[in-house]
């Protein structure tokens, strides 16, 4: 089984660090969470 890595994150901050990947700033390490939340509590609705 796989395990998946997830991060928390203000929506503005994955904002943020979705354009700085897109323009070539920054790159993605290789155990970067993939999915995304913007709380702990939106998280655990999954």
């Amino acid at each position: 089984m796989k395990t998946l890595k997830v991060g928390i994150a203000s929506l503005e901050e994955m904002k943020k660090r979705t354009i700085a990947i897109a323009r070539g700033e920054m790159k993605p390490a290789k155990d970067d969470p993939k999915v995304w939340f913007t709380s702990p509590e939106s998280f655990a609705k999954v």
